[in-house]
């Protein structure tokens, strides 16, 4: 499957339709493509949302300490086990003869466990491994909270652009009720006219408030995502725009497989859990300690060189080991079910944004600068009572529904790109298996 390639950056449907006045009778052509920007306010950027969201994560931060735990974990894993120093003072009674004595008697031990070979390197390996896993999930929890930014951050910028459309339908409703109200008070026209007209007030007020319903479901999500009070006030500046390159299904997944931040974890955790199998194993090895060990009495001096052999056990070691096997399995499983997962994801978020493409692709220019025209064909024929009442309302709200359902088409087209970029792992801008070295 190839995903369609379709550039476009948009600005808000007045600037880019130039509707800047009530009424629609501009005569500014309609632009390709234009940004789309809050209308107040400090504006948020894409950039800084990310930015603040990432430096305000909690979630990141006790990755970080953990991060600085397993670090301490390899240093401890590095350090060799210390020498144990072991005195036993006392006395020894000598009897020579009829006569009996006692004297000073102190044994000295220095002992030095031998760790078995090729166990502490394998501790520091599995040391290390744990500090990369949780560096790997920094890296991933960095792009999944970006592309979720990124998401929400769409969701709003659309609804921002929403409102404004609907605020330019609610001044042009007006403008047309207060001439329908002075055309039937003067008998140019039926009290029909004047009702249908604040019949169409009404319906631009209830839209705008269903566009600030949107807008304020987008901006609770997004403040939470920021780590700022759910209920304050944000605005967000920007483009919906699609600059991704064309990618086909079987790319997506193989950058999936090969990059996704979940799978490389995955990956990670098999390779620690096989070598705590083989840790394991070595812990079923005796523990040897050796070292030299002196005897002092004033009539007897003993130096000797001794060592400490634990004895075998037939069950020492076989419950760890079962546990690390079990544990090997376990994480194996669930790559391959990750891993299963994580195709479906792709797959259906590539066919959405196909969709999402190919219906945007029906709004082209042409149309929406030809329903531009016709909508000042018929004010003017309106206004020169040449048409009906109600096919020029009706042209109107053709009008205001279809630029409604271009831009969320637009939104849609930016937000499914963000969730196809979650699923996969990677931003889409990504080299091809067909240039990989």
């Amino acid at each position: 499957m190839i995903v369609p390639k379709f550039n476009f950056i948009l600005l808000s449907l007045g600037a880019a339709l130039g509707l800047t006045r009530p009424a629609l009778c501009a005569d500014e052509p309609i632009p390709a493509s234009a940004p789309v920007e809050s209308v107040a306010g400090n504006k948020l950027t894409l950039e800084s949302a990310i930015a603040e969201a990432v430096a305000q994560s909690p979630a990141l931060r006790v990755i970080e300490a953990d991060i600085d735990s397993a670090r301490g974990e390899t240093l401890t894993a590095q350090t060799r086990p210390s020498p144990e120093l072991f005195f036993a003072p006392g006395l020894k009674h000598v009897r020579e003869g009829d006569s009996s004595r006692n004297e000073f008697k102190g044994t000295l031990a220095l002992t030095q466990q031998l760790v078995f070979a090729g166990k502490r390197e394998l501790l520091v390996s599995i040391a290390e491994r744990n500090v990369e896993l949780r560096k790997l999930g920094v890296e991933g929890l960095r792009f999944q909270l970006a592309a979720a930014v990124q998401k929400t951050f769409y969701e709003l910028l659309a609804a921002q652009g929403v409102v404004a459309l609907r605020q330019q339908q609610l001044e042009s409703a007006q403008t047309f009720q207060q001439a329908a109200t002075k055309r039937a008070a003067s008998g140019y026209a039926s009290d029909f006219e004047a009702v249908k007209s604040q019949g169409d007030v009404i319906n631009a007020k209830k839209m705008i408030v269903a566009a600030e319903g949107e807008i304020a479901a987008a901006r609770v999500e997004l403040n939470s995502l920021l780590g700022r009070d759910p209920s304050a006030p944000l605005e967000v500046s920007g483009a919906l725009t699609d600059a991704a390159p064309e990618r086909t299904l079987p790319d997506l997944l193989a950058a999936a497989l090969a990059d996704n931040p979940s799978l490389r974890v995955q990956a990670m955790q098999a390779e620690i859990a096989g070598l705590s199998v083989r840790k394991a194993k070595l812990a079923r090895k005796p523990e040897i300690s050796v070292g030299p060990s002196l005897e002092y009495s004033k009539s007897e001096q003993v130096l000797s060189i001794g060592a400490t052999v634990s004895l075998p056990n037939k069950n020492y070691g076989k419950g760890e080991l079962q546990t690390a096997t079990a544990e090997q399995r376990k994480v194996l499983a669930e790559t391959e079910r990750l891993r299963r997962e994580i195709t479906g994801a792709v797959t259906k978020a590539a066919t959405q944004l196909t969709t999402a493409r190919n219906q945007l692709a029906l709004y082209a220019p042409a149309y929406l600068e030809q329903l531009k025209t016709v909508v000042e064909q018929a004010e003017k024929s309106y206004t020169q009572n040449a048409t009906t009442l109600l096919i020029y309302l009706d042209a109107k709200r053709t009008y205001f529904d279809t630029l409604a359902d271009y831009y969320e088409a637009v939104a849609s087209v930016a937000t499914h790109r963000a969730e196809l970029e979650s699923a996969v792992g990677v931003p889409l801008e990504f080299k091809s298996s067909k240039t990989n070295p």
